[in-house]
């Protein structure tokens, strides 16, 4: 089978995508990777048969409502339930002991998509007793995929790859304690999200807004050009207190950051690190 072709898209439309996208909705999109950018850009294209890029950018000039829609559509939001098993079991034997004895754990998932991960910390948290001396902070640039993580209803067919990952992750444990089926969804108890904060926020644009024990960011910056890259894994280190832990995604790598020098790895093939004291 031949790969699919997407719509060829110049460079010159592109700086013109960038500069809508900044001065009129506040997005920076110049430090994405640009063969990944015009991939989903060309994908877009093709969804909704647009002859080409300057289409795309009329659009978005001229109808605002779209904007939400195309950022939905443009950003990845590949996640699952304690998706990569072994992250969380590093998370649940090497980092969450370091903070037992405190009476509060802040933890920020940044680039939270559709809310899985917030769901998988806040089982592993109620497996571990930790639960009620959490706060939880899921940040996402992505406002449909935030009202979707409020939901906690997922595809039914879902069902049993998620029961797999959390019996990896905790043996004796089951779906059942957390979720039920209803009408053909997944539905998660509410009451693993009553310590959880929902708040739209650009890791790109923004800066740091709070002090956590733990970050998530992972499967985020492989989007991002080196130099982005640097850029926002300086805002994560700058968001952990002394001694707090950050995780990134295992495709993703600190080599050239230049923040990496204040951290030490704790599980360096599970991507999980602890900021210097």
């Amino acid at each position: 089978m031949f790969p699919e072709t997407l719509p060829e898209i110049a460079d010159s439309d592109l700086e013109q995508f960038f500069q809508i996208m900044l001065t009129q909705y506040g997005y920076d999109f110049r430090g994405y990777a640009p063969a990944s950018l015009k991939r989903r850009l060309g994908t877009v294209l093709k969804r909704y048969g647009l002859a080409d890029m300057r289409t795309l950018n009329q659009r978005l000039l001229t109808q605002p409502d779209y904007c939400e829609r195309f950022i939905n559509e443009i950003t990845v939001s590949t996640t699952e339930l304690f998706r990569d098993p072994s992250a969380w079991i590093a998370l649940k034997t090497q980092a969450l002991p370091l903070f037992l004895s405190m009476p509060q754990l802040r933890i920020w998932h940044a680039g939270a998509s559709t809310g899985e991960e917030v769901l998988s910390m806040a089982i592993l948290l109620t497996e571990m007793g930790l639960y009620d001396r959490a706060q939880l902070i899921a940040t996402d640039i992505d406002k449909r995929s935030l009202n979707q993580a409020q939901k906690a209803t997922y595809p039914l067919r879902n069902r049993a790859l998620y029961e797999q990952n959390l019996k990896t992750v905790f043996p004796l444990s089951s779906l059942d304690k957390y979720a039920r089926e209803e009408e053909g969804q997944l539905v998660f108890r509410q009451e693993l999200l009553r310590n959880v904060l929902y708040l739209q926020h650009n890791l790109v644009s923004e800066g740091v807004f709070g002090l956590f024990e733990i970050v998530l960011c992972r499967n985020v910056l492989i989007y991002f050009t080196p130099e982005l890259q640097d850029r926002v894994v300086m805002k994560l280190v700058d968001s952990l207190v002394p001694g707090g832990v950050l995780m990134i995604g295992t495709k993703e790598s600190l080599f050239w950051c230049s923040a990496a020098k204040r951290l030490v790895a704790i599980n360096e093939s599970e991507r999980l690190y602890r900021r210097r004291q």
